[in-house]
């Protein structure tokens, strides 16, 4: 398995992947070189409610391969998980799962693709100490994203229905296993 050490990521880490978002499949899937700035802005805006959940947490990680930047990994947490119908905010969420959820977003450099970087930082992401509280996992995927699709499949994320939402987007989710009781 590939192994991948997370490490925070820092504004000036920013020349390390911006270049990443030149890729034409990494702007398609994620957008241009402005994203992963905005990750770090949205740092340091206040928590918030998005489509009807209630932020309660932001997490930005850079995966290094020994000394060399590999990949990106956020999460933002929420009170909850929802689906939201539409692009429009009148509309609303269509959809409630109440547990604490993780939404991750994730890119790997183009250059370093098809080593199974996105699935070993999915998964030490879920592992992570500070996301403990966290009970369900979820990416939001175009379905057209195959590598994306096999990275969350491997890392034990499934669909929560094969048919994409008003968007266009699938959503993989997994549940934490429960504690065993001793």
């Amino acid at each position: 398995m590939t192994e991948v050490c997370l490490r925070p990521f820092e504004r000036e880490q920013l020349p390390l992947i911006e270049p990443w978002f030149l890729d034409v499949e990494t702007e398609r899937w994620l957008g241009g070189p402005n994203w992963p700035r905005i990750q770090l802005d949205l740092a340091d805006q206040p928590l918030r409610e998005f489509r009807g959940a209630s932020e309660t947490g932001r997490l930005r990680r850079l995966a290094w391969d020994d000394e060399v930047p590999v990949g990106f990994i956020g999460c933002e947490t929420f009170d909850r998980w929802t689906n939201w119908a539409g692009r429009s905010e009148a509309v609303g969420a269509v959809e409630t799962i109440d547990v604490p959820t993780g939404w991750m977003g994730y890119v790997v450099d183009p250059a370093r693709r098809r080593r199974g970087y996105a699935t070993a930082m999915i998964e030490q992401l879920m592992a992570l100490p500070e996301l403990e509280d966290v009970e369900m996992f979820t990416a939001g995927v175009e379905p057209e994203n195959a590598a994306s699709v096999r990275a969350l499949a491997k890392a034990g994320l499934h669909p929560l229905r094969a048919e994409p939402d008003s968007e266009g987007i699938v959503y993989f989710l997994r549940r934490r296993e429960p504690e065993s009781v001793g």
